[in-house]
């Protein structure tokens, strides 16, 4: 009787150490082991850690993109985007506008008649003015004298003369004479007729009175002699 019990003995230790062996074998049904565990625990590392990665990643991306739209907001709010700055290797050309010639230029000065009379008693007067006139280009001038002394100008222009000309001939006797005069005729006889007055700073010559007339002397009367 004791092998017997010995024998059920070792068949219970048996049955108690490899209760999910036999449960397994039984039921159909596979229980984790040790080292099944240790595999799923490493694959949810992995997993939380490339989460991870990926969270930092997006964040990366994310400032980024908010940086670089701050920075485009930024440029098109500064008021000196739309100016442009001058290239210094570029070179301006200033054009120098040609003076304007004068309206008189275009007429032929050197048909126009012109009589100087000097009025002031002063020799050279109307010679004087005779150059001026000629740098102007009217060369068809002649000079003589006056009949009366005048102190003032006086130019007498024809109807039919250009503007022009009567413009620029009275503006030379300006700058030349105290007091200028000018009026307009219809004599044909000359275009331009001037009798010169005093030049500016210049005084009137004095007038030279007549020598006191000299009555002639008595001659002796000669008494004859008785004659004899």
């Amino acid at each position: 009787m004791e092998p017997e019990q010995n024998q059920s003995v070792e068949t219970e230790q048996e049955v108690q150490s490899t209760p999910f062996q036999q449960q397994g074998s039984s039921s159909g049904v596979s229980f984790p082991t040790v080292g099944e565990q240790k595999k799923s625990g490493g694959t949810k590392t992995l997993l939380i850690v490339g989460i991870l990665v990926l969270v930092a990643i997006l964040g990366f991306v994310i400032y980024k993109s908010a940086t670089k739209k701050t920075s485009d907001t930024t440029t098109e709010a500064s008021p000196f985007d739309n100016l442009t700055t001058p290239s210094t290797d570029q070179t301006v050309q200033t054009v120098t506008p040609a003076p304007s010639a004068s309206p008189a230029a275009s007429i032929d000065k050197t048909k126009i008649q012109i009589q100087i009379q000097n009025g002031t008693g002063i020799t050279g007067e109307a010679s004087y003015l005779q150059t001026q006139l000629k740098t102007l280009g009217y060369t068809n001038v002649k000079a003589g004298n006056s009949e009366a002394i005048v102190t003032a100008t006086t130019a007498t222009f024809s109807k039919s003369l250009d503007s022009s000309v009567v413009a620029e001939i009275t503006q030379k006797l300006n700058s030349i004479y105290q007091t200028v005069t000018t009026s307009t005729s219809a004599s044909a006889g000359f275009d331009v007729v001037i009798v010169t007055g005093l030049r500016k700073g210049a005084t009137p010559k004095p007038l030279v009175s007549p020598s006191p007339l000299v009555s002639p002397s008595a001659s002796p009367t000669v008494t004859p002699t008785p004659t004899p």
